[in-house]
């Protein structure tokens, strides 16, 4: 994450072509958002390289097949002769859905390395994309990933087993082997049998006087609407909270996203009052939320001082909320969610790092911000709302946190004081712990998902001390 996986993946790949140790042709599969950058360090680090990206609608993809696969006229109709034609390119740069659409015809190619960026999206087997590669002809594969372990050994072992599969294919008994990873022997068996596989580099490493970086928990109070809404969705949905009645996973986890967006604004629930001209009266909007509330005043200081700032929420209906409030505040700010692709994304990237540039605040969603983009001109980092799988935090604060940070970079975590998220924070600190111990020295276990119980606790927790508030006001 900002260490050059990239960069160094191309040099590697380039060197190997130099210095004669392999013709290609090379397979990298990436996340559509980041095959731009994929392009544009092509062409900086191996200029000699022909890159060929295949991306596009059918009709476009079978131009590109026609006329840039083979220097043979219909080698790519052939089906089989495949094998012997003389393929155009060094470098085939594509999305991971690609490889399972058209494996017909990528799978017919021989391919010297396979990349894949951002492997993390492999974890499970299950995935078609794990399939259709296993039926690929590959010789060399490369896995690319900031988090090699999201949420347990599983996941890891599903990596282990693409690139190896002839000495890692017995899942159950891996599992096994390290059930009870906390013994000083088993971690070091651990480490022994990952060494061969995994080279992993800390930001330290690489980046010897990298800029320091500081994480604020920041505790934010409910407004009175919030705590109003907070206390009717809970009574709403006593039945499925009372221990006894007992709701299902399915209907625990809505209560839990439902107190999630309370958390955030109570706006996000349809019954908000909206100005005839569809907007919000920005007021209004800011006194109904804690956070908001918070953030107008850090915002303020922040802008005295010259600060740039990305803001993080998993919600695009808070985005767009947080759009009005900049808009309300006056500041000039970039946006990127799931529904903005390729070639927008990279505008709005490059119209914020370019030198002098007017913007002060950039609003991306967790997930679809936090892969593979640049954006170490902002250096202060606000997580509106912490997503489940700390990994996909970590991932959305190195956007700023990454070579290229000159200055020290502040991130402030906004968690509501005595709610879901207080308790989600607390559980996802316990997945942290997971990753630093296995993929450092050290243990894991087989925490996946959440238990029945887990989620309950999690709903219950602050819920007291709310209604006790109630209680003493009258």
């Amino acid at each position: 994450m900002g260490l050059g996986k990239t960069i160094q993946t191309i040099v590697f790949l380039y060197s190997l072509y130099k210095e004669g140790h392999t013709k290609g042709p090379f397979l990298v599969s990436a996340p559509l958002s980041t095959i731009i950058n994929w392009e544009r360090e092509f062409q900086m680090w191996a200029p000699a390289f022909y890159v060929v990206t295949y991306t596009g609608d059918k009709d476009s993809r079978a131009i590109i097949r026609e006329n840039e696969f083979s220097f043979d006229d219909n080698a790519m109709k052939g089906g089989k002769k495949a094998f012997k034609m003389k393929v155009k390119f060094h470098v085939l740069l594509t999305s991971y859905e690609l490889i399972t659409i058209d494996q017909a015809a990528l799978g017919s190619i021989r391919w010297a390395c396979l990349v894949v960026d951002e492997a993390h999206r492999l974890k499970n087997n299950q995935s078609k994309f794990f399939r259709v590669l296993n039926g690929y002809k590959i010789e060399h594969k490369l896995l690319l990933t900031g988090t090699p372990l999201q949420n347990n050994l599983e996941e890891l072992f599903h990596l282990l087993n693409f690139l190896t599969p002839e000495r890692f294919n017995n899942l159950e008994g891996f599992l096994e082997e390290f059930a009870d990873i906390s013994k000083e022997d088993q971690i070091k068996k651990l480490h022994d049998l990952l060494g061969p596989h995994m080279l992993r580099r800390l930001k330290a490493d690489v980046f010897k006087n990298m800029p320091a970086k500081t994480e604020l928990i920041v505790r934010v109070e409910l407004s009175p609407m919030q705590k109003k809404y907070y206390k009717y969705i809970l009574t709403r949905n006593f039945e499925a909270l009372n221990s006894r009645g007992g709701g299902n996973q399915v209907s625990l986890l809505n209560i839990m996203m439902d107190l999630k967006k309370c958390c955030n604004h109570p706006y996000l629930f349809p019954e908000s009052p909206k100005l005839p001209s569809g907007a919000y009266e920005g007021g209004a909007l800011i006194k109904a939320s804690g956070k908001l509330l918070l953030l107008q005043k850090m915002l303020r200081k922040l802008k005295e001082q010259n600060h740039r700032v990305l803001i993080f929420s998993q919600m695009t209906k808070m985005l767009d909320l947080l759009e009005d409030f900049l808009d309300y505040e006056g500041y000039k700010y970039e946006r990127i969610d799931g529904g903005i692709t390729g070639a927008l994304r990279q505008e709005a990237i490059d119209r914020f790092n370019a030198p002098g540039a007017q913007q002060f605040c950039f609003l991306l969603s967790t997930r679809a911000g936090g892969l593979g983009i640049n954006l170490a001109t902002a250096d202060t980092v606000v997580i509106f709302d912490s997503d489940w799988n700390p990994h996909n935090d970590i991932q959305a604060f190195s956007r700023a946190h990454r070579i290229g940070q000159a200055n020290k970079v502040m991130i402030y975590r906004f968690v509501t004081r005595a709610s879901v998220e207080e308790r989600i924070t607390q559980v996802a600190k316990r997945k942290m712990m997971l990753t630093h111990l296995v993929v450092r020295p050290g243990l894991g276990s087989k925490a996946g998902s959440m238990s029945k119980q887990e989620l309950d606790d999690i709903l219950k927790f602050g819920t007291e001390e709310l209604f006790k508030d109630e209680n003493e006001g009258q």
